[in-house]
């Protein structure tokens, strides 16, 4: 469900690229990981032999692979350092804020947070999830420190970089940089996604209406803000609606 994973997705589509997915849950995940990349975050990309981690080294080494005119980086230097410096951002500041502020409000809704967060992960894996969500709950509490306090700051945080994109956009432009989709549109789409829950997401998102109570006026100020709207946007024209394509277990990832 990770919206760092979503980018990897988002360019494999987008590249055309044959690829396939394993899903893990949290904590799972680092018995897959921790072999073939000896660090345990995600996404981790598996090429022939080849391993590269986190979405953003991702991006750019399949955007060095992809024809001419279609990459995602350009190629001018001012534009490109441009587009890197808005990924960073989205990435550590509002990836950051919006993945805390959701797992917040979902820490006392065990059956809802693995409905979501469960989808293709092995059968094993679904089985124990009830059982050990416990200690995934510690995990995540402590892994993204999560509390009142940070989620209330960290919320506040994400408005400041919405508020960035709504200046942005406020000159009518299409993209965020330049005239053609990029990294940083694709970012900013994916790092937003938990705060309006876009339908093209690359697993099944919760509806408006199941969320906790206290998460709807939220999705509905990100969701009516023209940086909101761009998001939702770019998932509706650029995401294309794809599903990840998940092998049984043991398969290539």
């Amino acid at each position: 469900m990770s919206h760092y994973c979503e980018k990897v997705r988002w360019a494999l589509v987008r590249f055309a690229l044959p690829w396939c997915e394993e899903a893990h849950l949290q904590g799972f995940h680092y018995l897959r990981v921790l072999p073939c990349s000896r660090q345990g975050g995600v996404p981790v990309l598996l090429d022939d032999g080849v391993v590269v981690v986190d979405s953003t080294a991702i991006l750019q080494y399949l955007d060095r692979r992809v024809p001419r005119g279609c990459e995602i980086y350009p190629s001018a230097l001012p534009e490109r350092r441009r587009v890197e410096e808005l990924e960073e951002l989205f990435d550590e500041v509002l990836g950051v804020e919006s993945r805390r502020w959701f797992y917040f409000h979902y820490r006392n809704r065990p059956r809802a947070a693995l409905a979501i967060a469960a989808q293709g992960i092995p059968a094993w894996e679904q089985r124990a999830g009830p059982w050990l969500f416990p200690f995934f709950l510690a995990y995540i509490r402590r892994y993204l420190e999560i509390s009142e306090h940070t989620v209330r700051s960290g919320l506040q945080q994400a408005r400041g970089v919405v508020d960035l994109v709504d200046e942005l956009l406020a000159d009518g432009r299409r993209y965020l940089v330049g005239d053609r989709f990029s990294a940083a549109d694709l970012a900013f789409a994916c790092m937003l996604a938990p705060l309006v829950l876009p339908d093209e997401y690359g697993v099944t998102l919760p509806k408006i209406g199941e969320l906790p109570e206290p998460m709807r006026p939220v999705i509905e100020e990100f969701r009516q803000r023209p940086a909101g709207a761009f998001a939702l946007h770019m998932f509706a024209t650029e995401r294309r609606a794809a599903r990840p394509r998940v092998p049984p277990p043991g398969g290539p990832a």
